[in-house]
């Protein structure tokens, strides 16, 4: 692809070349510009030759264009920067919602052992109660 680039601009080039070498002569010819505002009085430049006024457009479009690429970059590289800031606030964020649920789960975890633990006694409890209830109706049974 790379080599595919320099082929198209090395073309490009030659037939700018081509087209300023034959048409030499109508280039050379001077041109005078005018601005003329109404409200003050019309300015002239000296008389220029056409190339000359040509390339004076060339680069004062490609350096207009090299100044919208800049400023396109800026407002790029502004965004990214507030992206990355906004992606490090939320990955904080994150981990300390990860450290509390890591907490709670904990706390859960303390409460479902204390539950089973508890739940564990009452049935001993009520077996030991009942144990008992049975020895005391068969002792009323047997009197």
């Amino acid at each position: 692809m790379r080599y595919l680039k320099v082929f198209l601009l090395v073309l490009i080039f030659f037939v700018v070349m081509m087209f300023f070498v034959q048409n030499q002569a109508s280039f050379a010819d001077p041109v005078v510009l005018k601005l003329d505002l109404f409200f003050i009085e019309p300015i002239e430049t000296i008389p220029l030759p056409l190339y000359s006024v040509m390339l004076i457009c060339f680069a004062l479009g490609a350096f207009i264009v090299l100044l919208m690429l800049m400023w396109d970059r800026l407002t790029l590289s502004s965004r990214a920067m507030a992206a990355r800031r906004r992606a490090a606030g939320l990955e904080k964020k994150l981990t300390k919602l990860e450290g509390e649920l890591a907490q709670l789960n904990a706390k859960y975890a303390d409460m479902n052992t204390k539950h089973t633990e508890s739940e564990n006694k009452l049935k001993a409890d009520l077996e030991a109660a009942e144990k008992r209830l049975d020895t005391v109706m068969r002792a009323a049974e047997t009197e």
